[in-house]
């Protein structure tokens, strides 16, 4: 990890800093994901449980969109 003070970096810098920030972060998910500690803790019945808790829209759901005005 960087010690630089984020006022002092370029706006090129930052950019390259937070890239490496994400990187790191999708390389950690994805080796988790990978590894045979995350596929034994994880049961079938677990993603059944999860699709218990999602959210739900009724089936005729009205859009309070308007129209934009021309011009």
């Amino acid at each position: 990890m960087r010690t630089q003070n984020p006022e002092t970096m370029t706006p090129a810098e930052r950019d390259a800093e937070v890239a490496s920030i994400l990187a790191l972060g999708l390389a950690r998910a994805i080796h988790a994901e990978r590894s045979p500690a995350s596929r034994s803790t994880r049961e079938p019945s677990d993603l059944a449980k999860s699709d218990a808790d999602r959210l739900e829209l009724p089936q005729h759901a009205d859009l309070s969109v308007s129209a934009r005005p021309r011009g």
